[in-house]
């Protein structure tokens, strides 16, 4: 199986809409991939005790699929759709990675 991971890291003067992110931009990455693999779909919102620092983690996804080529494509296939959607919840930029799980 294989995990696409995508991690926000804050940068001082951002925005992120945690509500926004994991209900309005879930379903949208959800109906997004279904026709495309996708074998299940998270979000997490990391909890900090403190003010955000430039660097910290503060949301993360995990969607994933059955093997690499699936993840691949999908995300040539609908990658651009859920970057679209971006605006709508942050001013920050995903780190994407592919993880063997």
């Amino acid at each position: 199986m294989i995990k696409v991971f995508g991690i926000y890291r804050w940068e001082d003067g951002a925005k992120f809409d945690h509500e926004y992110y994991n209900t309005s931009h879930m379903e949208i990455t959800k109906e997004a991939l279904k026709n495309h693999g996708l074998v299940r779909l998270e979000s997490d919102s990391f909890i900090l005790d403190k003010e955000h620092n430039t660097g910290d983690i503060i949301a993360a996804s995990n969607a994933y699929f059955k093997d690499i080529d699936s993840a691949v494509k999908a995300m040539k296939e609908v990658g651009q759709v859920l970057l679209a959607d971006l605006p709508n919840y942050t001013t920050l930029k995903p780190d994407i990675k592919l993880v063997k799980v």
